[in-house]
């Protein structure tokens, strides 16, 4: 592990914005242990601003609700092995681009770490395969995560 330093390098910056990576979001659960889940719906808004889709209805809504802590981790092609530690709020409780309840989450980046190894590089990240009609919903829920200030 090597820390990087408080916000994204271009790299990560322009890979948060692709509107292709999947990562992992780690929050703390009422009991103090780690939780886990997968998350597309995701942008960098600045260098130190994440942005991220979520569902009220997950733990990981509970959790951040209760105790902000989280940890994002990014693993994609070209070797990147990255976390982020940050602190998460809910900013927006419906995001309208999305014919379901989703909240909006802000997580300012405190922490920038690389886990990359040299000698096992990580040669593909996390893809979903989606059909016609999510491909529309996603384009709709990137374009708000991207637009709200």
């Amino acid at each position: 592990m090597r820390i990087l330093g408080s916000e994204l390098s271009r790299e990560a910056f322009n890979l948060l914005n692709s509107e292709i990576t999947t990562v992992v979001i780690a929050t703390v659960d009422e009991d103090g242990y780690p939780r886990t889940a997968p998350f597309h719906w995701i942008v960098a808004k600045d260098k130190k601003t994440l942005k991220v889709a979520v569902n009220p209805r997950h733990v990981t809504y509970e959790n951040i609700k209760r105790d902000g802590r989280v940890m994002v981790c990014v693993l994609d092609q070209g070797n990147i092995a990255i976390g982020i530690k940050g602190r998460a709020q809910i900013i927006k409780e419906d995001m309208k681009s999305i014919p379901w309840l989703i909240t909006m989450v802000e997580i300012k980046i405190d922490e920038v770490k690389s886990d990359a190894l040299a000698w096992v590089p990580i040669k593909h990240g996390v893809r979903f395969e989606t059909a016609q009609q999510v491909n529309d919903l996603d384009r709709k829920a990137f374009g708000e995560l991207k637009e709200t200030p």
